[in-house]
Formats: C-alpha cells, structure tokens, sequence
C-alpha cells in the first residue's frame, strides 16, 4: 500500500464564488448528478473531460480526468460526504498530478438556492496540500473561466 504526506495547509485563501444561473434549482443541482453532465461543465475553457465517474449517494464516487489542451492530464477523485437534494452537496476531493500522485486535498461545498430569474449557486472549498503543490496550475484550475461552480472552501486538516 503506498504511503501518503500528511497534509499541510496551503498558503492560499479559501475559494468562494457565486453565480445565479438563467435555470430552476433542480436542473442546477442535476447538473452534479451524472457524468455526462459534469463532463459539459467541470473543466476550464478549453480543457476536455474524456472520463467521469459520478455515483451521486453519500459514499459515492465522484471522479473527473481534465485534459488540458497541451495532453497533459489531471485527475480529480473524492466521494459526496453529504447529499440534501436541489439546497447542498459536500464532497471531498484529491487532486492528483497524474493517476498515482496526490497534490492537495479539496473539501468543496456547493449551496443551491431560489434567485430572482433562477439559482444561486454558491461553491466554497479549502485545500490542503498532500505534498508540494504547483501553485500556478492549482490557481488557474480554481479561479476557471466563471463556467466554474462556485465553492464556499473550508480548511480541513489529515492526509490525503
């Protein structure tokens, strides 16, 4: 079994963002449900997402491969830590520099409300690092091209 770092803060901010989307709340939160939804959306303007895997239950699995237009690829895998239908999913994610090399741990929250002409969809998520991150490609992923979910980030220490 491989061993994995412990977990060290990064010295990043939590992430927080917000949109209201043109759509009801159930189709918002539907769009989390499935992997041929989230292949449409999850990735940065111009990366691709070849493979998903998402079990929306507590415990199930929640996998992404984004490739980035240069081939390089870039795996995001975790489980929905917690579920209430069409108002908020938790889940915790790692994210790995290829298959086998976990880079920080990723706690994201998104939050579904009524909004005048739609949803309010709120993301928050805090990272730890599994070992020393690239902070520049960590802080292109997160900051995305506003296709992104929204994640309200908190802190949460242990090993990846």
């Amino acid at each position: 079994m491989a061993k994995t770092a412990e977990a060290q803060p990064l010295d990043l901010p939590p992430v927080r963002v917000s949109r209201t989307l043109h759509a009801p709340r159930e189709v918002v939160f539907k769009a989390w449900s499935s992997a041929e939804h989230v292949k449409r959306w999850f990735a940065p303007t111009g990366y691709s997402v070849p493979q998903a895997t998402v079990d929306m239950r507590v415990g199930g699995a929640f996998e992404i491969l984004m490739r980035a237009p240069d081939g390089v690829e870039h795996w995001v895998r975790g489980v929905f830590v917690e579920i209430t239908p069409n108002e908020r999913l938790e889940l915790d994610l790692i994210v790995y520099e290829n298959k086998r090399n976990p880079l920080f741990r990723a706690m994201t929250e998104a939050r579904f409300a009524d909004a005048l002409g739609g949803t309010r969809l709120e993301v928050a998520q805090g990272a730890t690092s599994c070992s020393t991150p690239s902070r520049p490609g960590w802080l292109r992923a997160r900051r995305g091209d506003g296709r992104r979910r929204s994640t309200i980030f908190r802190w949460r220490f242990g090993t990846c």
